[in-house]
């Protein structure tokens, strides 16, 4: 397989204006001399497609698009010029040879080594930065999430007792869950682990250790709710967020005097313009209100103040 570098000179140097390099049957890049410095690669899929994939001048290439998802095109691209186009976070990245990175820019220019010919615009260096430092943070948080779950379930073993050394699939017979910390029952990856705490503890009191904010309150029939986000730890979810935000009514059982938590969906504007649809009404609360929250826990689109009995 020849280079960019090669094509270029083939085309420019010599009596001639079209080549193809096949990718595989139905993909090929195309080749074409503009002038006696420039040659054009378009890509074919089926079909040639009319703008220019890059351009190849004397000492660099310019890219003008992101090319298709073939891997093909990717791997190719890659090799003819030593740097690399991936994704991170959704957004397009182009990794240099040097080491370096980059947004992908419509009109970025690349030496045929693979190096970056700066200036770059600035909007793109920044948003390079926002993006490298996102994912930076996002990998530290799963790095925490790792050691922490990788903790507690040390912990979990070193509470539990087991009938007999085989313990791949085997419940634990008993487990002291006095020498586990309440904040384990988010680190721990096994549900059925997890209900030895959640079952110890009680779930209104392993809520009520954790940072909320009070939505909204309201009175309904001489009882007060209040409407709360709750900052849960050690999200499961793999994507390096530490937290996640999770919704709850809380009220006050008027007999006992005991604070009652019960969890109804996070609230989305999106998914509430849409409550025409039994799926969007199933994952948000229609407002972030009191009412709101009852009324999806009643399957209500409107909450209904039951009659007091008298």
């Amino acid at each position: 397989m020849r280079t960019f570098k090669q094509y270029h000179n083939e085309l420019t140097r010599k009596k001639k204006y079209v080549a193809e390099e096949t990718i595989f049957n139905t993909l090929s890049l195309i080749f074409v001399k503009v002038n006696r410095s420039k040659v054009n690669v378009y890509e074919l899929a089926g079909q040639l497609r009319s703008d220019p994939v890059v351009s190849l001048y004397e000492k660099h290439i310019k890219l003008h698009y992101w090319p298709s998802r073939y891997y093909g095109v990717f791997s190719h691209l890659s090799s003819f010029a030593k740097f690399s186009l991936n994704s991170i976070q959704f957004h397009d990245i182009v990794s240099f040879s040097d080491g370096s990175k980059s947004v992908f820019f419509k009109g970025m220019k690349i030496t045929y080594r693979g190096k970056q010919v700066l200036p770059y615009p600035r909007k793109y260096v920044e948003k390079t930065e926002e993006v490298l430092n996102t994912f930076r943070l996002r990998k530290n948080a799963l790095q925490r999430l790792y050691y922490h779950r990788k903790k507690a379930a040390d912990r979990f073993e070193a509470a539990a007792v087991y009938e007999d050394d085989n313990r791949t699939w085997e419940q634990p017979s008993y487990v002291d869950v006095s020498k586990l910390p309440i904040d384990d029952v988010f680190k721990l990856q096994n549900v059925s682990h997890r209900r030895y705490i959640i079952d110890y503890y009680g779930m209104d009191t392993i809520l009520a250790t954790l940072e909320s904010r009070v939505i909204d309150t309201d009175v309904i029939n001489d009882n007060s709710y209040e409407l709360i986000e709750v900052n849960i730890p050690f999200r499961n979810r793999g994507d390096g967020m530490d937290e996640q935000i999770g919704t709850y009514l809380r009220m006050v059982n008027p007999s006992t005097d005991e604070i009652h938590f019960e969890g109804v969906p996070n609230y989305n504007k999106n998914f509430a313009s849409d409550s025409d649809r039994q799926w969007a009404r199933d994952n948000t609360i229609l407002s972030p209100t009191v009412k709101g929250a009852l009324a999806w826990r009643d399957n209500e689109t409107r909450y209904t103040i039951p009659k007091k009995i008298t």
